[in-house]
């Protein structure tokens, strides 16, 4: 179980961005591909505001080692910052898994790809993700820290005009622009 705090920083110029994480001292400690199936049912819907569950495939570029996780992510709140509390195992043959829940009446099984480049400064992390066209077509940074007073005084060091953070998780991004 973790908890996370955190942030999305939208319409920015991203690799303007970076630059600015490295000239204050952030460090890129990971780089990946990573394969985010969300699940939930046309029969007994899993409620946004509770939360989702994910399966996520993940490959590290400068590792080579793979991981899939399991996930239900708990929403505790979205109002100034997304807060959630990850409920997490490892799983190994995510086939089966999908195979399970789908027999189990989870049969809406939503499959986005990224790209994810990790940047660390102190006990921050940014995220700067870029997903496929078809999940969302427009690179953002996630910005997670400790408590929601770490995560704007960052924000505030990086000059990040408010009308750039959102709350909003990808799914609704993603229900955002089909409108």
């Amino acid at each position: 179980m973790e908890r996370e705090i955190e942030v999305k920083l939208l319409s920015l110029d991203v690799e303007e961005f970076k630059s600015k994480l490295i000239y204050i001292g952030a460090e890129k400690f990971l780089e990946e591909d990573q394969v985010n199936i969300t699940i939930n049912s046309s029969t007994h819907e899993i409620n946004n505001g509770i939360g989702y569950l994910r399966i996520r495939e993940s490959k590290n570029l400068i590792t080579g080692e793979h991981k899939k996780y399991f996930t239900f992510k708990e929403q505790i709140t979205d109002k100034n910052v997304r807060e959630n509390i990850e409920h997490t195992t490892e799983v190994s043959e995510v086939m089966e898994l999908r195979k399970i829940l789908e027999l189990m009446g989870y049969d809406l099984q939503i499959e986005g790809r990224k790209n994810r480049v990790s940047y660390k400064l102190n006990n921050i992390r940014f995220d700067v993700d870029t997903w496929d066209e078809e999940t969302y077509p427009h690179p953002y940074v996630e910005v997670e820290a400790n408590s929601e007073e770490e995560l704007y005084e960052i924000l505030d060091r990086l000059q990040v005009d408010k009308k750039h953070v959102s709350t909003l998780s990808i799914a609704e991004l993603k229900e955002s622009i089909s409108k």
